[in-house]
């Protein structure tokens, strides 16, 4: 009988809820509102590659690698050192994306092209892990519905195809504005969805994580409550209805 391979999130708790972790080889999307703990999530899912001799790529396209760099430190990882011993690479998206412009035209994004670039530095490191954060840029965001999800399908597809990775791809979920997001068509497209959520919970904001979807994994639908801790990222809460 064919067994999924798995990759280990990172996260505390995680693992044993997804049968050991990510599907290997291929794309998660992590989608939330901001300060829901995305980019947490990214590093995290890198940090824990490291520290099992995966190496890894971060793909910047909001922050500097500075910035992110500094939000690594601030959490108690250091991430420096891993780039130092060419074990982590830190890319700024803007540098590595094929745009082209035209008056009057909105920019558009060379999608096979961004992703053998990515590939070229993917063989260069020997990378195991990959992350997208987030990913929007890599796709047309103002456009026709069937055109952004004519580029999300062919990103997608050619992450799985052209790389050896386990990717994490990140996306903004911004709540019933109908503003376009990576967060719609990829849903069907990738292995998993991870949507990390910020809600008031008994006179206090509470973070919780909810598995929407995870192929070839048995998931009990639940919210799971979570910390960020120092050192140690994102933490799960004990779950009395999950364990029960």
């Amino acid at each position: 009988m064919m067994q999924t391979e798995r990759v280990s999130t990172g996260i505390h708790g995680l693992d044993k809820i997804i049968e050991g972790g990510f599907p290997q080889g291929r794309s998660i999307l992590v989608t939330g509102e901001p300060g829901t703990g995305k980019t947490i999530c990214s590093l995290q899912f890198l940090v824990a590659g490291l520290a099992r001799g995966e190496k890894g790529i971060y793909v910047a396209a909001d922050e500097e690698p500075s910035d992110v760099l500094e939000q690594g430190a601030s959490l108690g990882w250091d991430m420096e050192k891993y780039i130092a011993t060419k074990e982590l690479a830190i890319l700024n998206a803007s540098t590595h994306i094929s745009a082209l412009s035209a008056p009057g035209r909105e920019k558009q994004i060379d999608v096979l092209r961004a992703v053998n670039d990515l590939a070229v530095h993917v063989t260069r490191l020997e990378a195991k892990r990959l992350v997208l954060d987030p990913a929007g840029p890599f796709v047309l965001m103002r456009d026709t519905a069937t055109r952004i999800q004519d580029q999300t399908r062919l990103l997608i597809k050619l992450l799985r195809k052209n790389l050896p990775t386990t990717n994490l791809l990140t996306s903004y979920a911004v709540p019933r504005t109908g503003e376009m997001t990576l967060h719609g068509v990829e849903e069907y497209l990738t292995a998993g969805v991870v949507v990390l959520e910020l809600a008031w919970k008994n006179g206090h904001l509470a973070r919780s994580l909810l598995i929407e979807k995870m192929r070839c994994t048995d998931v009990k639908p639940a919210q799971h409550e979570f910390d960020i801790v120092k050192g140690q990222g994102i933490v799960l809460r004990p779950n009395p209805e999950s364990e029960s």
